[in-house]
């Protein structure tokens, strides 16, 4: 995205459209000359950069186009202040020290500078450079992550692109695959929308910066961020209806698609992010929702429900809904709707999108500052809990839990024990598990009490009596621990199970020191 001031566009018979740089010789020779004068900026000061692209303007290019491409690549620059003291401390000094002595002539200013610097502990040249190495044009390239033409030429175009949805009042789009990208774009920059289910895909309608009374530049910049996760779909399109203030406040119209601008843009729509330091740049939001899922993996994760950000879109009659989470255990998933502040419209087209969603077990933690009672007719519908400043999260463990316990329950109640045969001299819970189809845990409480015959239950194993028999024979023929319990695990017993092997067959250990090589085995004569 590029400052308001730099947007080149084209305005005829009620409709607006960028003007977008074809990638052409022409084209291709002014982005490779700026790009080259970049990286021979590096080690140098800002403002020797700045007067070589102002060489440029000054030939006769586009000073908005020349200054957009520079605008990209700045952003790819890390730039530093060199000075061996704090320049704004050095200033204030300087000149306080330059007002009580009355320096005027040249001799006298330098009689400042000399007792300036040598209270600040640094010599007068280096004084003299601190006193102005802040300012822009005396910053110094110290890193830039350069990158071709052809691909600075598509960036811009895009650019292009998300500066005029920065001034729109609505902007509805559409786009076929990619929508989980899209849904997660769109929910991370915290963007009102509404979704109606096409087939395929989605139509969806974002409510535009400019329809807002406040967040205006905050708002435009995330709405902006969303087109690269659009345009990385094989097709979309985007309408826009964009306020032109400086036309008297007229409304005109702005439509693409992925055939208009083919070989325009940024090859896949993903805007590489580089921070201010020319490196590459990540990072979570921080929001309430990443407060909560900080707080619920430090303090819960042991549970085993894993928590994902913004999982998939579920349909809710005809919109979707994107919750921005779910916790999931044993296949089965709770889903996580956080109500931050919204205008009052978009609050009610949550609420009916909510209780449209039939067989979703739903937590909503809304917001006090909300009117919170249009909530509660959902309480049939889902959990829902009330905030002030971070998610509480006692009801949502007790809420897994429950939940949890009725799952467990409910697949140990299917088991029939009866069904289960089983076939070799190991079989493992989880071997069972997978053939019904439920979680282990669900299978240990179902067979908690089953006595198949020809089998006995150890630990997680079912062992044919056979083999006990023979690992009993073996075992009756050797004295140390550790060769019993290599006996029992080659036989293809897990090494978690080895030792309650012993225990079934009646045998104990006996420490006659620390080592384990020490550790004899005994069997009781009861049990010989």
């Amino acid at each position: 995205m590029l400052p308001s001031n730099l947007l080149r566009a084209r305005i005829s018979k009620g409709k607006i459209r960028p003007a977008y740089v074809s990638v052409d010789p022409e084209a291709v020779a002014l982005a490779v000359r700026i790009i080259d004068d970049f990286k021979a900026g590096l080690g140098k000061k800002k403002g020797e950069l700045l007067e070589k692209l102002k060489e440029i303007e000054d030939e006769g290019q586009d000073f908005k186009l020349v200054r957009g491409m520079s605008t990209l690549l700045e952003r790819r620059c890390r730039f530093e202040v060199e000075s061996e003291t704090n320049p704004m401390a050095a200033r204030m000094a300087t000149f306080e020290a330059a007002s009580r002595a009355k320096a005027a002539s040249s001799d006298e200013t330098k009689a400042v500078i000399r007792s300036v610097s040598t209270r600040l502990g640094v010599s007068p040249e280096a004084l003299e450079r601190a006193l102005f190495s802040d300012l822009e044009d005396e910053l110094m390239m110290r890193g830039f992550v350069p990158l071709s033409a052809e691909s600075l030429i598509k960036r811009y175009n895009l650019s292009l692109m998300q500066t005029l949805l920065f001034k729109s009042l609505r902007v509805e789009f559409t786009a076929s695959g990619n929508w989980k990208n899209i849904f997660r774009e769109v929910k991370r920059q915290g963007l009102m929308y509404s979704v109606e289910e096409q087939r395929p895909g989605y139509r969806v309608s974002l409510d535009g910066p400019l329809s807002l009374f406040k967040f205006t530049e905050r708002y435009g910049t995330s709405i902006a961020k969303v087109l690269p996760r659009i345009v990385a779909s094989e097709k979309w399109s985007v309408k826009a209806e964009i306020l032109a203030r400086n036309r008297g406040g007229r409304v005109y119209a702005f439509e693409t698609d992925s055939e208009e601008v083919d070989g325009l843009i940024v090859a896949g729509g993903e805007e590489e992010r580089v921070d201010a330091g020319g490196r590459q740049a990540s990072g979570f939001d921080s929001t309430v929702e990443e407060r909560f899922a900080k707080a619920f993996l430090t303090s819960y994760g042991s549970l085993g429900w894993a928590l994902r950000r913004e999982p998939e879109p579920l349909v809710a009659g005809a919109h979707v809904l994107i919750p921005d989470f779910s916790l999931e255990k044993h296949a089965e998933k709770v889903y996580l709707e956080i109500v931050g502040f919204w205008t009052s419209e978009y609050l009610e087209r949550k609420l009916s999108k909510l209780k449209s969603i039939e067989g979703v077990d739903m937590i909503i933690a809304a917001d006090e500052s909300l009117a919170c009672s249009r909530l509660e007719r959902l309480r049939d519908k889902a959990e829902v809990i009330y905030y002030r400043r971070d998610v509480p999260l006692k009801p949502i463990v007790e809420h897994l839990k429950e939940r949890e316990g009725s799952i467990l329950r409910a697949q140990a109640g299917g088991i029939e024990k009866d069904s289960i045969v089983l076939r070799g001299d190991i079989v493992t819970l989880e071997d069972i598990a997978k053939k019904k189809g439920v979680s282990l845990d669900a299978v240990g409480l179902a067979l908690q009490d089953f006595k198949p015959a020809g089998h006995a239950r150890v630990g997680n194993l079912f062992i044919s009596e056979a083999k006990l028999r023979e690992l009993d024979e073996r075992l009756s023929k050797i004295e140390k621990l550790t060769e019993a319990l290599a006996i029992i695990e080659s036989s293809g017993v897990r090494e978690r199970e080895a030792s309650k092997v012993l225990d079934v067959l009646g045998y104990t250990s006996v420490w006659a020191g620390m080592a384990m090589d020490e550790v004899r085995i005994s069997k009781s004569a009861a049990r010989r």
